[in-house]
């Protein structure tokens, strides 16, 4: 649910291309190692898959084992993951946790914010989230604020390093439709860059999603070829509350692949612009 349908979609058909067969709803039975050390996987529908090796995921799980927590009053749940308040303070005052321990978003990223933030408090014993009110009036004290622990709440970029990259921030469709909340989008693809086009014609977008009265951008959600590197245009308009004209006004570098917000917010504008008049 963390990646938008219409980029794992794309994500999937390019990975088709190179030869990817995906097996889903599908539960495993068994596995067997043959002699020859080709792994059989037999699956409970009947199929068979052949292969080199198997890498299966079982989620994240904090590395606490061996940290002997017990014996500083400290009890990691089932996945080794510890409490923590809003400054990153433990059950026990003077030890502090960060990073994948604490779980959500666990992220290289965010862990390094949130280190810094535990450090700041060991230092100053200063909360590292003042909840104050914002210039527009508006409390700091909102629960994705709380649910991260950090002064920027949950306006932060995800970066999966596929083939080809994907990153996003903010929402993405499924979940503001789950919300019930309108929405439009403006798309660019990178065939219509120059940019794109120099780089040879590499697939893939840019999606801008906003509020159609408001205009105020949503998420930002990307896939191709530095993906990671362009959403951090997205996630600062985002961070200060602006909307989708702002990247119609900006005059971005030409030839760049950051051009496709202009791109896109044209394209995004331009499907609300019966409710604007």
């Amino acid at each position: 649910d963390m990646a938008d349908k219409e980029v794992t979609e794309a994500l999937c058909y390019s990975m088709r291309q190179t030869g990817t067969r995906f097996h889903l709803e599908e539960t495993i039975k068994s596995v067997e190692k043959a002699a020859n050390g080709e792994i059989f996987v037999h699956l409970n529908s009947g199929k068979t898959v052949v292969g080199d090796g198997l890498l299966y995921t079982v989620g994240r799980q904090g590395n606490t084992e061996g940290l002997n927590l017990e014996a500083v009053g400290l009890v990691p749940d089932k996945r080794g993951r510890i409490q923590v308040d809003n400054n990153f303070q433990t059950a026990v005052p003077h030890i502090y946790a960060a990073g994948d321990i604490i779980g959500f978003p666990g992220l290289a990223s965010t862990s390094m914010e949130q280190g810094r933030l535990a450090s700041v408090h060991m230092r100053t014993a200063e909360p590292t989230n003042k909840m104050g009110t914002s210039t527009k009036g508006n409390k700091m004290d909102d629960p994705d604020r709380l649910r991260t622990r950090m002064r920027s709440g949950e306006v932060f970029p995800f970066g999966i390093y596929t083939v080809p990259e994907i990153s996003m921030v903010g929402k993405n469709e499924q979940q503001l439709t789950k919300e019930s909340i309108p929405y439009e989008v403006g798309v660019a693809r990178y065939e219509e860059l120059a940019k794109g086009q120099m780089l040879g014609g590499v697939p893939g977008f840019l999606k801008i999603i906003f509020c159609p009265q408001t205009l105020k951008v949503l998420g930002v959600h990307a896939i191709g070829e530095g993906a990671t590197e362009i959403i951090h245009i997205g996630q600062v308009v985002m961070s200060t509350g602006g909307t989708i004209e702002y990247f119609r006004n900006a005059v971005f570098n030409y030839p760049t692949l950051a051009e496709a917000y202009r791109v896109a917010a044209l394209n995004g504008l331009r499907k609300v612009e019966h409710l604007r008049d």
